[in-house]
């Protein structure tokens, strides 16, 4: 089941409604971040097989599939370092 915290930053993402997430939920996926380095394709594909049948097809689904994705990896993605500042007394 996909937390509340993921669940909310899910349905923020374009295209991303509760039905999509409960296609999500039946392959599987638990988090936003189990999205990351996924293909769209393949996922529709998965939640189709899991179905028993075609219940998803392009390009709605793979576009909102895309959009979670790259959502994923932008939250993947590290943050800079923080800076020191070495040049203060004291450090």
């Amino acid at each position: 089941m996909i937390s509340a915290v993921d669940r909310k930053r899910m349905l923020a993402v374009r295209l991303c409604g509760g039905r999509v997430l409960m296609r999500l939920e039946s392959i599987g996926v638990g988090r936003l971040a189990d999205l990351r380095g996924r293909d769209p394709w393949e996922l529709m594909h998965e939640i189709n097989l899991e179905a028993g049948r075609p219940i998803w097809r392009a390009p709605i689904a793979v576009a909102a599939l895309q959009n979670l994705i790259d959502a994923a990896e932008r939250e993947g993605a590290s943050p800079p370092a923080p800076s020191r500042d070495r040049t203060r007394a004291g450090v």
